[in-house]
Order: structure tokens, then sequence, then C-alpha cells
């Protein structure tokens, strides 16, 4: 499988697993004044910007850093 690929769906996982321990802590906090979809769909777009923009970096460096090592002779 291409880099790209195994990082969106590692990070597929990971939200889901975010969302299980995230609406497992709002069941717990109950006795405070909480969204059940808004909050969750807020924290859960920012955990899933930051895992895109990481999936993006490492596989824009897996891709491109191999040839510019044999490029540069480093």
């Amino acid at each position: 499988m291409d880099v790209f690929i195994t990082g969106v769906v590692t990070l597929l996982f990971f939200t889901l697993v975010f969302y299980g321990v995230f609406f497992g802590f709002v069941f717990y906090w109950h006795l405070k004044k909480i969204t059940f979809v808004i909050v969750p769909i807020l924290f859960t777009f920012e955990f899933f910007w930051r895992g895109v923009v990481i999936v993006v970096l490492v596989s824009v460096a897996f891709k491109y850093l191999p040839p510019l090592i044999n490029y540069f002779n480093l």
C-alpha cells in the first residue's frame, strides 16, 4: 500500500478511537452543560485536520526525501 493510503486509514482509525474516548468522557461529565453534537464535531475536526497535515507531511517526506538524498549524495 501507498504511504498516503496507510496514513489515511490510520488517521481514520484513530479518529474513531478519539470519538469513542471523547463520548466516554462526555458521558461521565454529564453534570456539566455540554452539547453532545457540536462540541465533539469541533474537537474531532481539529483532531482530524492535524492528522491530515501530519499524514501529508510524512507522505511528502517519504516520497521526495530519498531522491533528494541521492541527488545531493548525503
